[in-house]
């Protein structure tokens, strides 16, 4: 019975995980959105780094309960998050901003939309009502 309840544990564990980066991206996507139509000011940039850092932390506190085939798409988003605050806090410590002033720099890494879209169906799957 108590090995039962650990092995169901983790699929449960999983889903939150998931379910908790889902949301997280949900809100980083709006904010993007709201960037993106406010001049690329600093403060909807400030929210989204706010944000990513969440992510960042989520991900690398629960990434052990992803399946093996996983643990990739994970790490990438983490790397995509971490060359984007590197560059971040540089041009903020560049130069005095606003906050409604423009925040905008070059990143050749791309947000990685398969990796995230493998992870969303995985928490798809494991969420279903049968």
């Amino acid at each position: 019975m108590e090995t039962m309840t650990r092995t169901q544990e983790k699929p449960d564990l999983l889903i939150e995980f998931l379910g908790t980066l889902k949301i997280l991206l949900m809100r980083g996507q709006f904010v993007y959105n709201s960037y993106l139509s406010n001049q690329k000011r600093l403060l909807d940039a400030i929210i989204l780094k706010n944000n990513n850092e969440r992510i960042r932390e989520l991900i690398l506190s629960k990434a052990h309960l992803l399946p093996q085939e996983q643990l990739s798409n994970a790490i990438d988003l983490v790397f995509h998050i971490d060359i984007w605050d590197v560059l971040w806090v540089d041009l903020y410590e560049s130069t005095t901003f606003k906050l409604e002033d423009e925040f905008v720099f070059e990143n050749t890494v791309t947000f990685p939309s398969q990796s995230v879209t493998s992870l969303m169906s995985l928490y798809l799957e494991l969420n279903r009502n049968d």
